[in-house]
């Protein structure tokens, strides 16, 4: 069972990877174009052409593989690959073993050609599996001798609980070294997956001190290189527990065992004094008084979405939700408390951030941030930043990015969206951002150091600021002033740091597992969301004391809204001037009601699901506008709801190149997944 859950992994990840116009050789769990590789590891390649056929591998006997598959085969510094899959866009192969460390030529036989590339190769480049296929999100990793995937309490019966982590790439020389929210869990046992070859494995335990963190991220380092991030959830002792808000009426903590309720992203509206708090498993956004400590409203969003980060507008009047698992964001109408539509993005948005009328989200799942026009609710623009961005942040002209798969800050330049990098200590692993217009700087958390880096935005230099013993796992940041508030999600405590004179002023316990801040400035309060009890804490800034404490899942989810997916688009092309039927396979489809299409920007090397590139040809219409060249009529839906037929016509002044296609629903428009909605009109 725990075997097939793993390989069932690398099957998920298939069609989910970076897309390029070059060879790009990476790791098969983390998906890093900047990680190197090791000997008899899965590894990816991303490309076009790369093989005629698709097709997957089946097991020769434990632990072999066939070296050429479909036609096509890789050899890497002279030796032939075990072939996992082909495809005309992703090969997932295994990688030699007795590889010599450094770089190695490689060579796709593609059946007609052979395409050159090369790899660097070390003793150990570990990646983390992840449940979503891509790298990134939960990680892979089972309660010991169990199908359970998660969260995970410290005791299992009474004892100390083992998690079995499934990973590539290690250096099974040494023992490897798991950091889990910064700090170090035991490893008891590691080695190969037995008879799947390039499969590892490694058994850790977790210390008490862990308890009720919430989601955390995880870490490997083998060889002298680290993994990438993946995120185990930490939940609480029944001890924790008692007194909260909501105590004995669903926030009791059985060990191991899901939540209905898992609180995980929140923003404060200062308008009207209430804080919006996304649900991910409950897929709910909650809209709850700082006032009258009660919740105002319920936002249903589509089922099975993963709620997770929450952005409000600069005027209180629109929130933007991350729909993780939908590689969507939600906009919300807070005049009405309503969802009014979802537009699609890149793969995993995992952080969003207003600026004027623009809603910009950072796509965790490849190397974009997207730009959306909140009026015309479309992608107007596309901007490459470093791999896996995670944080976001605007202020004094600027968007500062996070990137914590690469390690890298990108700033993007708000007057123009050109973009610079800045440079960060070595093997940073930046997670949140926040930046002080008062202070002209800006603060990054460092979950895996257990210390936070302030930028000064007028030299770029970068001060790293240890946070101590008392505040392990910064996440969540926010600034009021010249102060910086951080959770130590691993301590459950703020730390306040002083960005002008870059040092701890105070740090002050609230409750476990703080992964969320906000400041509501008219009151004075700092707003803690604390996912390890599902509570918010309001604090006052001056005491540092809880004034107030509120049940963060106090109200159930309304109705249901399942939200519409396109899997297929037949044609995908046509010219200019020709009419045609258009068939929409998918699911959920029956309640779609218009189709439209939207002039897109070019997706690119930038890939992962994220757009690059830029402008259309054509009649100069604008990225994000509907196309008025293109009529669609006689929409018929299915009514098991797998698939829309529809008559298209393209008159000659449409515009020419890649759009995007729409669905308007009575519950709003949906644009769906970047690479599944693309229509490309021609000359």
């Amino acid at each position: 069972m725990r075997i097939a859950i793993s390989l069932l992994l690398l099957v998920s990840g298939m069609g989910l990877g970076i897309s390029s116009g070059q060879m790009a050789i990476v790791n098969g769990a983390s998906f890093n174009p900047s990680q190197p590789l090791a000997s008899g590891s899965f590894a990816t390649i991303f490309g076009q052409n790369l093989c005629g056929q698709t097709a997957a591998g089946t097991w020769i006997s434990a632990g072999v593989l066939p070296t050429t598959l479909g036609g096509c085969s890789v050899d890497v510094g002279g030796s032939h690959a075990m072939m996992h899959y082909v495809s005309p866009g992703q090969i997932n192969f295994i990688m030699p073993s007795g590889l010599t460390p450094g770089m190695a030529p490689v060579t796709v036989h593609t059946g007609t050609q052979t395409l050159d590339g090369s790899v660097e190769v070390a003793s150990g480049a570990p990646g983390i599996f992840a449940m979503n296929g891509m790298g990134l999100g939960q990680g892979a990793m089972l309660l010991a001798n169990t199908s359970n995937t998660g969260p995970f309490s410290v005791t299992t019966n009474g004892q100390t609980t083992y998690v079995e982590m499934f990973v590539t790439g290690l250096d099974l020389s040494q023992p490897p070294v798991v950091m889990v929210g910064g700090m170090s869990a035991p490893v008891a046992w590691f080695g190969n997956a037995p008879g799947y070859a390039g499969l590892q494995q490694i058994n850790i335990t977790l210390p008490a001190g862990m308890a009720g963190a919430g989601e955390v991220p995880v870490t490997v380092t083998s060889g002298g290189n680290t993994s990438n991030a993946t995120f185990m959830g930490l939940l609480p002792t029944n001890a924790m527990m008692q007194g909260m808000p909501g105590w004995g009426s669903g926030m009791m903590v059985n060990e191991n065992m899901p939540r209905a309720h898992e609180v995980r992203g929140m923003a404060v509206n200062p308008v009207n004094h209430t804080a919006l708090i996304a649900d991910r498993n409950d897929d709910v956004v909650r809209v709850m008084s700082l006032a009258s400590n009660d919740a105002v409203a319920t936002v249903t969003l589509p089922s099975g979405s993963h709620a997770e980060a929450v952005a409000v507008s600069p005027d209180g009047k629109m929130a933007a939700v991350a729909l993780t698992a939908m590689a969507s964001v939600a906009l919300i109408d807070l005049t009405q408390n309503q969802a009014v539509a979802v537009v699609g993005t890149g793969y995993y948005p995992a952080s969003m951030a207003f600026y004027g009328t623009n809603l910009l989200v950072a796509n965790g799942g490849g190397e974009s941030v997207s730009v959306i026009d909140t009026g015309t609710r479309a992608i107007t623009q596309s901007v490459p930043v470093a791999f896996g961005p995670s944080g976001m942040a605007i202020g004094n002209g600027v968007a500062l990015v996070a990137s914590m798969q690469s390690g890298q800050l990108s700033m993007i330049h708000l007057s123009d969206y050109s973009v610079s990098n800045i440079t960060l200590p070595a093997s940073s692993f930046p997670a949140q951002v926040a930046i002080s217009t008062a202070a002209n700087k800006a603060i990054i958390t460092n979950p895996m150091f257990n210390n936070v880096l302030v930028l000064d935005l007028a030299s770029n230099q970068v001060t790293a600021v240890d946070l101590g013993a008392q505040a392990l796992g910064p996440g969540g940041v926010v600034t009021n002033g010249t102060l910086a508030y951080i959770a130590a999600q691993m301590s459950g405590a703020v730390t306040v740091v002083d960005l002008n004179a870059a040092k701890v002023t105070k740090t002050f316990a609230v409750d476990p597992g703080p992964c969320a801040l906000g400041i509501d400035p008219s009151t004075g309060q700092l707003v803690v969301l604390a996912e390890g009890t599902g509570t918010l804490d309001l604090i006052d800034m001056s005491s540092y004391g809880i004034t107030g404490r509120m049940d963060a899942g106090l109200t159930e989810r309304q109705g249901s809204w399942t939200l519409p997916l396109i899997s297929s688009i037949t044609p995908n092309s046509a010219s200019v001037g020709s009419s045609f039927t258009l068939t929409v396979t998918g699911s959920n489809l029956q309640a779609v009601k218009d189709i439209e299409f939207h002039v897109a920007a070019v997706l690119g090397s930038g890939g992962g699901g994220g757009m690059m590139g830029g402008g259309m040809g054509g009649n100069g219409m604008g990225m994000g506008a509907e196309d008025s060249g293109i009529t669609v009529s006689n929409l018929q839906a299915s009514a098991d709801g797998t698939r829309i037929t529809a008559s298209v016509q393209i008159s000659n002044a449409a515009a020419t190149g890649t759009h995007q296609i729409r669905l308007e629903t009575a519950e709003g428009e949906v644009m769906g997944m970047m690479l599944l909605s693309e229509f490309n009109v021609t000359q």
